[in-house]
């Protein structure tokens, strides 16, 4: 069987265009030896890359207690014919896939959403391209108080929303200040009639693109 050489344009192809993959250096692929000494005082030599160190470093924090504790720990539960490294490059993809798990799922569009609907203010989803993704109940009630339509379809489907600072700018400015809200002007159109007021705008927790929820504080 002849296996082509994949060409360049058909590798970035096949990369994924909104979530590039990391670049790997020589230096990250090439085993590092370390000499790990347990509790009872056995020595073992493993030979790891440096990532696996990583990951096993975390693991130990996260379980408070030493890499060479939990190298000993992993050892004693290893099958006869089991080889440690490969056992442990395992478990240090395995912890690092579930800790991956739990995040994700924290970070769903559905956690999202009810965040939002649990807001006792008016609160909304914003996308990075302006677009209103989630409301809650509060906010449709802000739109029926301030500009009263009928038809709750068409006051949602016809909505202009802006807010006074840009999307990007806020999303620029909330990641280089972690932890912190950012409070701006908004607009809300609807045909002829208009509102205006202050809205408190933070990054969204997602994995996805990011996002921006937006507590209306004053209208």
């Amino acid at each position: 069987m002849l296996i082509s050489k994949p060409r360049a344009t058909d590798l970035t192809k096949a990369e994924p265009a909104d979530e590039p993959l990391p670049v790997i250096g020589a230096e990250e692929i090439e085993p590092r030896f370390r000499a790990v000494v347990g509790r009872g005082g056995e020595r073992r030599g493993i030979r790891l890359e440096r990532i696996y160190w990583d990951g096993l470093g975390r693991m130990s924090s996260a379980g408070k207690m030493t890499t060479a504790d939990l190298v000993q720990y992993t050892a004693s539960q290893m099958p006869e014919s089991g080889n440690l490294a490969s056992l442990l490059r395992v478990l240090s993809l395995k912890w690092a896939l579930r800790r991956l798990d739990a995040v994700e799922d924290i970070a769903s569009m559905t956690n999202l959403n009810a965040v939002i609907q649990a807001s006792p203010s008016p609160a909304i989803l914003l996308t990075h391209d302006k677009k209103i993704q989630y409301f809650n109940d509060p906010f449709l009630s802000m739109l029926r108080q301030r500009l009263p339509m009928g038809d709750t379809a068409q006051l949602t489907k016809s909505l202009r929303f802006s807010v006074d600072t840009q999307i990007e700018q806020a999303i620029t400015t909330l990641n280089l200040n972690r932890g912190k809200t950012l409070n701006t002007g908004f607009s809300i159109g609807v045909g002829t009639q208009s509102m205006r007021g202050q809205i408190n705008l933070a990054l969204a927790p997602t994995h996805e693109k990011s996002m921006l929820i937006g507590y209306i504080s004053r209208y």
